[in-house]
Order: structure tokens, then C-alpha cells, then sequence
């Protein structure tokens, strides 16, 4: 089977074929827990040299390149295959580790890194004796410095350094750059302020990029380096390339989305993620894993660029996929992003009513976008009691939010949101005065954050939110300006677009009075 065969170019755009991506059949030659397969293959062209066996080479390429495109559990897959074609295989070890580093999400697994590399040698200095002098010699002291002492923002600070360091040893290696170039895009996190990591990531991988075309890592990071509405328009070559460097991994397939998104080219986010999708839903069936991992990030990126072309209809078919899944695979990953969607989907098409009738559960009380979605609709509704339970439900995880370790600065999404539904019950009460001024802290806070990587976060923009109850309440000039500084934040988002131009036309109107 392949993606084309699918045919979710046509379902999307329906709910009559739904069903069709879920009734496909396990790949025959599914592989042993011992000895998996290799099922990615086109995924780039690197060149790394090493000492491993001839027999080892593919999965070992494989697998390098599976970790470029974080297509993390084939790169183990492939890693392993090496390692059972040649066991003294030092590098396949190292990759096998360097796949339970998720960097950019800051998700990590000590334990399982620290089980492959001692089955590699006992200990630090055991491994270093063992792996080859020069590049991979350093790779594995860089890699047992990513999983040595210290929490994960100090281990990941000492990895950059240390691949820094071997950068700077192997200045032509674009290998090392490529790897570099991600450990410095590993020690950004939200709410930092300055972008000099992410440039000096982008001019290292663009460099590389440069020097091969086809690498796959070079491609993907510097869209994840210029991954912010004033940087994003430098990231387009790179965008328009990577998915054809690595068409068998479905997160190539998505990334290209992130610099159309913050250009506004809702087109390509669209037919970007259906081609994710596709993949995504391809490989879970053929392997037989879990749902709602990488397709479900795709699907709700679909879903926002269908709202953004004003597509309800191939919005809602977007959400009865995830749904479908939900019933099929009713895990709490697949449920939550099951219910996110459905948030994004009633919060962009307005379509109030389809939440009259939800009542959320226990399990749904941490899921911000789903009360966001919730208060905002009883609002509008003119249902404050359901409105102020769903306030209520988001004060209480705001503030179990703040009281985390490294919270703050999700706190404040929530804040905002939190404040966002206040205001539309002080809206449906027709406070005015108190409306205004939570909404003019909403936007005090929404401006202490970073530009959203993908569709808003918060879900609702507040500038947008304040602009429109400007413009209800016939002050233009100031609605514009709030327009404004929404657009800077998610360009050519089309609520905003079309409220400045609305916002514009009655100022027009209002000065052609006699």
C-alpha cells in the first residue's frame, strides 16, 4: 500500500470515507521484536564515515538520518539492526542513545539511553577506550555528557558545549555541524528571550545545506531555527525542500507547515499535512503502534489551515478522523488530542452550539484548550453558569500550573485564556467596563510570550479577541491597531485579516460623513 493509494486527498474533504484509513491491513513481513525491519527508507543523503561493519552500514545511515527527521523510534529500530550486525559497533550504541533525546520537545529517557550505552561498555571511560579516536570518539564522550549529571537545561547546555567543541575540531564535518546545530537549538526553551541560539543554529545548518542539498538535518533545522513570524521567510527554500529530501518520514512531510504557517500560506499548510497524515497513518498501521502520536499533529494542523480557508466542511471530516480514532484506540493520548481539536474546531468556525451538550469530565479538567473552547461557547451562548464552571476549571489548573516546576510559563497561556473567558461573560452580562479591562490584561500577558510555533497559542488570540470587541463597540482606530499586532504575532490569520480590513472600511465610512 502506498500513500497515494489512500486517497485521503478525497476523504478529507468528506465524512462518507472516514473509515477507510482504519480498516487498513498489518503489513505482512511485520517484524520480530528481535530483529525489527526497516520500513523508512528514502529519508536523505548524509555522509558518515565510521568503523562499523559493511552489514551494519544501512541501518546505521537509516538511523542517522531517521534521528535528522525526529522519526525517533525507527531510528532505534534501525540503530539495533546495526548493533546485531556488528556488536563492537560503537556508533550504532551512540545513536541508539541519541534517539531517547527528544531535544526541541525536552523529552528524554535517561534510563533507556544509559541501558544501551552500558551494554556498549560499563562506564564513560570504558566507552571512550573502546570507540574509535577522533569524531566518534567524541560523539560518545558528547553523548555521555547529554545523559551525565545535572537536570535537563544544564545537561543539554554542557552537550552543546561539548559538540561546539568538536565542531570547532572538525570545522568541514557536516555531520558534527548538523548535530551541533541541534544541540544549540536543544537549549532554547519557552520565554527565552533573544533569538542568537536559533541564528547561529540556522547559519550553521544553512551552511551545511549549502555544502549538500540533501540533508536531511540541515533542511529541518533551519526551519525549526527561523521558526518565528520574523525570521520564517528565510526558512522557505528550506521548506519547499525537505519534504522531498525525506519523503518517507512523515515529520518531513509536516515540518515545511511550520514556515507556511508563519507566512500565512494556507494552501500549503494543508496539502503539507494531508501528505503528514497520510505517512504518519501508513507507518502506525504497518507497525501496528500505538495512535495519536505524529498523525494526530498533523490532523490538527490540518484542521487550522482548513478553518483558515474558510473549509468547515473539510474541518469537521478532519475531526471525525480524530474522533474515529478515539473509538477505535480509545487511549488517553488519542482522547486529548481527540478533544483539542474539537476545542480549535468550535473556537474558529463559531459554531457555538456544538458544545451545548458536552459535559466534561474528570479527564477532561487539564485539557486547557478543551475549557478555553468550553466557557468561551457557554458564553457566547449566553450560558454563564456553564460559563463560569469552565472559568472556574481553568483558575484551578492555572494555578497547580504555577505551583510546577518550570510552569510559569504555560501558566500564563492559561492565564490568558482564563481571562479571555472572563471577559466574555462580563460581555454576555454587558459589563463593558470590566470586559475591557480583562481583556487589556489578557494582551499585557499574550505579549510576554513567545510567537506561536504553529496554530495560536492561546487558541484565541487576545489581541484579535480585543479588536473585536472594539469593533463591536465602533472604535475602529483602536480596534486596528489590536488587528495589528495579531497579524504580527500569526500572520495573514484571517479572523485578524478580516477584522482590520472591517476595522478600516467603517473608519472610511465614518470620515465620508457629512
Amino acid at each position: 500500500m502506498t500513500r497515494q493509494t489512500i486517497g485521503l486527498r478525497v476523504a478529507i474533504a468528506t465524512a462518507a470515507l472516514v473509515g477507510l484509513l482504519f480498516s487498513l491491513p498489518v503489513r505482512a513481513e511485520t517484524a520480530s521484536a528481535e530483529q525489527p525491519a526497516l520500513i523508512l527508507n528514502d529519508l536523505g543523503t548524509i555522509d558518515f564515515p565510521n568503523d562499523g561493519a559493511e552489514g551494519a552500514q544501512q541501518a546505521f545511515l537509516t538511523g542517522v538520518k531517521a534521528l535528522y527527521s525526529f522519526e525517533f523510534d525507527e531510528a532505534t529500530d534501525a540503530f539495533r539492526i546495526a548493533q546485531a550486525a556488528d556488536p563492537d559497533f560503537a556508533m550504532a550504541y551512540w545513536g541508539e542513545a541519541m534517539s531517547y533525546n527528544h531535544a526541541l520537545w525536552q523529552e528524554t529517557d535517561p534510563d533507556a539511553a544509559h541501558s544501551v550505552l552500558n551494554k556498549f561498555a560499563p562506564s564513560p571511560k570504558a566507552r571512550q577506550a573502546k570507540t574509535p579516536a577522533g569524531i566518534q570518539r567524541g560523539l560518545m564522550g558528547a553523548v555521555d555528557t547529554l545523559f551525565g549529571d545535572g537536570d535537563k537545561l544544564t545537561r543539554d547546555t554542557a552537550y552543546s558545549k561539548a559538540m561546539q567543541d568538536l565542531h570547532e575540531t572538525y570545522p568541514d564535518d557536516n555531520e558534527v555541524a548538523a548535530l551541533y546545530s541541534l544541540s544549540l537549538l536543544g537549549t532554547v526553551r519557552q520565554g527565552d528571550s533573544g533569538v542568537g541560539r536559533q541564528m547561529r543554529a540556522a547559519a550553521i545548518a544553512q551552511s551545511v545545506f549549502t555544502k549538500n542539498p540533501n540533508h536531511p538535518g540541515a533542511a529541518h533545522f533551519i526551519i525549526h531555527a527561523l521558526d518565528d513570524p520574523e525570521h520564517a521567510i528565510l526558512a522557505l527554500p528550506a521548506a519547499r525542500t525537505y519534504a522531498g529530501i525525506a519523503p518517507d518520514a512523515p515529520h518531513a512531510l509536516h515540518m515545511p507547515s511550520h514556515i507556511f504557517v508563519q507566512l500565512g500560506m494556507w494552501e500549503d499548510v494543508v496539502s503539507s499535512n494531508i501528505e503528514s497524515y497520510e505517512a504518519a497513518v501508513d507507518i502506525a498501521v504497518k507497525n501496528n503502534m500505538e495512535r495519536g502520536r505524529s498523525e494526530f499533529h498533523s490532523l490538527s494542523w490540518l484542521l487550522y489551515g482548513q478553518t483558515q480557508l474558510g473549509n468547515f466542511s473539510e474541518a469537521k471530516a478532519a475531526l471525525q478522523l480524530a474522533q474515529k480514532t478515539e473509538k477505535d484506540s480509545p487511549t488517553r493520548r488519542v482522547h486529548n488530542g481527540a478533544m483539542a481539536m474539537l476545542a480549535r474546531y468550535v473556537v474558529e468556525t463559531e459554531k457555538w452550539d456544538e458544545l451545548a451538550d458536552f459535559s466534561s469530565e474528570e479527564k477532561n479538567y487539564a485539557n486547557l484548550d478543551l475549557q478555553f473552547a468550553l466557557g468561551l461557547s457557554a458564553a457566547k451562548r449566553g450560558d454563564i453558569d456553564k460559563a463560569k464552571d469552565a472559568a472556574s476549571r481553568l483558575n484551578a489548573l492555572r494555578e497547580k500550573t504555577e505551583a510546577r516546576a518550570n510552569g510559569a510559563y504555560r501558566a500564563k497561556i492559561i492565564a490568558v485564556s482564563e481571562l479571555e473567558v472572563e471577559a466574555a461573560i462580563a460581555t454576555a452580562q454587558n459589563d463593558m467596563d470590566t470586559a475591557e479591562e480583562l481583556l487589556k490584561n489578557a494582551v499585557a500577558i499574550e505579549a510576554t510570550l513567545n510567537a506561536p510555533s504553529g496554530p495560536p497559542v492561546p487558541m484565541k488570540p487576545s489581541f484579535e479577541m480585543y479588536g473585536e470587541f472594539l469593533l463591536a463597540a465602533g472604535r475602529t482606530s483602536e480596534a486596528a491597531e489590536q488587528f495589528a499586532h495579531s497579524l504580527m504575532r500569526t500572520p495573514n490569520r484571517t479572523k485578524s485579516v478580516n477584522g482590520l480590513n472591517k476595522a478600516k472600511q467603517n473608519a472610511m465610512d465614518t470620515a465620508a460623513l457629512p
